[in-house]
């Protein structure tokens, strides 16, 4: 049985990626100690996760911004070589002179 003031579970993330956790509640509304230890272990484990994925994604972050910059040099470099073209797209203003 429920009662008035019993709350919902919840798991909300704040600033930094921490977690703050509301009481853990069974089926039937009551508090469950259990079920309490294992969300918080289940949330420890969620946010290791997340942390990872977000270190994970600024290397990726990290390592695409530098195959940018090289692409862009070595492009610069084909150019002041002659082996490509400046520009390969043609305008309607190119096309009709």
């Amino acid at each position: 049985m429920r009662t008035e003031g019993s709350q919902k579970p919840t798991l909300r993330l704040v600033g930094g990626g921490k977690a703050r956790s509301g009481s853990a509640l069974d089926y039937s509304g009551l508090t469950n100690p259990a079920s309490t230890t294992s969300h918080r272990i289940q949330s420890q484990v969620l946010l290791e996760y997340l942390n990872s994925l977000e270190c994970e994604i600024e290397n990726l972050e990290y390592r695409f911004s530098k195959a940018c910059v090289t692409l862009n040099i070595v492009l610069a470099r084909l150019v002041e070589l002659g082996l490509i073209g400046a520009s390969t797209s043609t305008t309607e203003e190119d096309s009709v002179e």
